[in-house]
């Protein structure tokens, strides 16, 4: 249970946006390097990652990009501060 609160606050902790925000992106990156920490496995925080499908706020694209950043923090493919930058130098569409 602690694992889902976790994901939703970093999600609905700041204003209710039509999509994921970098800094929210940043979050989710920052409590998967936590939970990795305190011995979550993998498959665990991804499967809470595709519970936030369900919740009918985020579209299949953006349960990607959650996905993809929960991986890579994870392993340590980029730190949550790459990852937000990365995300911020994105241009919008």
């Amino acid at each position: 249970m602690r694992l889902v609160l976790a994901f939703i606050a970093c999600l609905y902790g700041s204003a209710a946006a039509a999509a994921i925000t970098c800094e929210q992106l940043g979050n989710i990156a920052f409590t998967t390097e936590q939970l990795r920490n305190e011995g979550y496995s993998l498959p665990t925080v991804l499967n809470e990652a595709d519970k936030l499908e369900t919740s009918d706020k985020l579209t299949k694209v953006e349960i990607a990009r959650v996905r993809e950043v929960v991986e890579q923090a994870f392993s340590l493919t980029r730190t949550p501060l790459e990852i937000l930058k990365a995300c911020n130098d994105t241009p919008r569409r």
